[in-house]
């Protein structure tokens, strides 16, 4: 059973992000700055950004980012951070799109 879930994890890996400007405002805490989401990117300029949850900036980079990067050991200590919690903790269902 290890072996699957660490294929089903490894293949959701783009839609786990971690967001830099929480990271900063979290005092660099990992469960408080990482988010799952399957929702669409942003476009800003032609190029597709995951905007956070949380705080609504588009600072952030997915798991599959930094494994693409070569970003390992990063990764690593992400991957064990969320295996510490409940998925559920990062599902964050943030503001609502549109003003009105």
């Amino acid at each position: 059973m290890g072996i699957l879930d660490r294929i089903l994890r490894k293949r959701g890996r783009a839609h786990w992000f971690v967001c830099h400007t929480c990271m900063t405002q979290a005092g660099h805490d990992t469960a408080g700055s990482v988010f799952y989401s399957e929702e669409p990117p942003v476009l800003i300029l032609g190029r597709p950004w995951q905007q956070c949850p949380r705080c609504g900036t588009t600072n952030t980079k997915s798991f599959q980012d930094r494994k693409t990067e070569g970003r390992d050991n990063v990764l690593f200590g992400l991957e064990q951070a969320v295996g510490k919690y409940p998925r559920d903790r990062f599902e964050v269902h943030g503001r609502k799109k549109g003003k009105g």
